[in-house]
């Protein structure tokens, strides 16, 4: 059997179908404080995938996620996890559940993508992490399907 090797838009397509749409946030140092660091616009989104990968190595920093909607309270999306173990080059994910913590490829939970759910929804306003200390740097991606006519996501 011969390997095959696609071209990128062929690999775009095949994600997209797969995850739904891609959004990049190029890495930027981490901040102490609640960061936004994805925009949902215009309606509601099924969040397909979530990933960080770490730029510059971090001490002690406790790092969680959550999504602060234009109307109600916040939603845990991911628990504390310190990145300080991880190494540049390491990915930072989530299980999909607000309770469990974010996980990196050397943890003893690997890389779950999600485990068994199918995903996590978030209303119009904003994905963001909260980091213990200004230390580190991690650039992010999100996968997404609109669950609304319109609805998008943009790197904030």
């Amino acid at each position: 059997m011969s390997q095959r090797n696609y071209n990128q838009s062929t690999i775009d397509v095949i994600a997209d179908i797969q995850l739904g749409i891609m959004v990049e946030r190029a890495a930027a140092t981490l901040a102490a404080a609640e960061t936004a660091i994805f925009a949902v616009s215009a309606g509601p989104v099924l969040m397909t995938g979530f990933f960080g990968k770490i730029a510059t190595e971090s001490g002690a920093n406790a790092t969680h996620l959550t999504h602060v909607p234009t109307t109600g309270a916040s939603i845990p999306v991911a628990a504390d996890l310190d990145i300080n173990p991880a190494l540049v080059g390491d990915y930072l994910t989530i299980t999909g559940i607000g309770s469990d913590a974010m996980t990196y490829n050397a943890s003893l939970t690997g890389l779950p993508m999600f485990g068994g759910a199918k995903g996590v929804i978030l209303p119009i306003g904003n994905l963001c992490y909260h980091a213990a200390a200004a230390d580190g740097s991690v650039g992010w991606t999100i996968f997404y399907v609109p669950l609304a006519t319109g609805a998008y996501v943009t790197a904030a």
